[in-house]
């Protein structure tokens, strides 16, 4: 004769799989994502401390050496770095003044770009060698040119963009990150949320431009 089952039980083993799920790292990068969305139901919360939050939440929970989020000002159109986490204050100074024009995210003429998907593009050190000037704005400049030990290792002038893409394709910032503190690449799985993350951010940006 088949055993019958219990509800209670039912319910049990959902709830041990569900908290079981918390320590998988898939379920814990998805609470990101969750802890993104209820900032954004906070009433008047900034889009600067948005940015920030995600910048630091990116940081510690995929272990990167440093993260900083840019946006595009509606006062002249260009593209400036608004937040960061993990860079030395010096280094920081030095991103900070920064201007972009969207051309420069388009085409690679002064720093090649690795395509990995529409949104996340990787570039490497070896592409575009430092001058003395701008050796102020990596964390570690003493590190600059080491070699490369192997190919999902990285450098210190190595990193990686995920375009923010709002509304008709209007790119509204971008998300740029070093590798992880084990000296690595972030793994495609991370590369994909911080993916996801972009996709946040720009929800948010939109909503606030259009409230304004």
């Amino acid at each position: 004769m088949q055993k019958r089952v219990e509800p209670d039980a039912v319910k049990r083993r959902l709830k041990f799989d569900y908290m079981s799920s918390r320590t998988d790292p898939v379920a814990k990068n998805l609470e990101i994502l969750t802890a993104l969305i209820s900032r954004l139901q906070r009433p008047q919360i900034s889009i600067h401390d948005l940015l920030q939050e995600a910048a630091d939440l990116i940081q510690r929970q995929f272990k990167l050496r440093f993260v900083m989020i840019g946006v595009k000002s509606k006062d002249d159109g260009l593209y400036r770095y608004e937040v960061m986490s993990g860079m030395r204050p010096e280094a920081w100074a030095g991103q900070k003044v920064r201007v972009y024009r969207l051309a420069d995210f388009v085409t690679y003429d002064n720093y090649k770009a690795g395509e990995i998907s529409k949104i996340t593009r990787v570039y490497l050190e070896e592409e575009n060698p430092l001058g003395k000037n701008d050796e102020v704005v990596v964390n570690r400049p003493a590190l600059l040119k080491s070699l490369r030990q192997a190919d999902d290792s990285t450098l210190e002038a190595d990193f990686v963009d995920a375009l923010i893409y709002g509304p008709g394709e209007e790119l509204l910032g971008w998300i740029e990150y070093g590798g992880t503190f084990a000296g690595k690449f972030p793994d495609a799985i991370v590369m994909r949320n911080i993916e996801a993350i972009a996709s946040v951010l720009a929800a948010a940006i939109t909503i606030q431009s259009r409230n304004e």
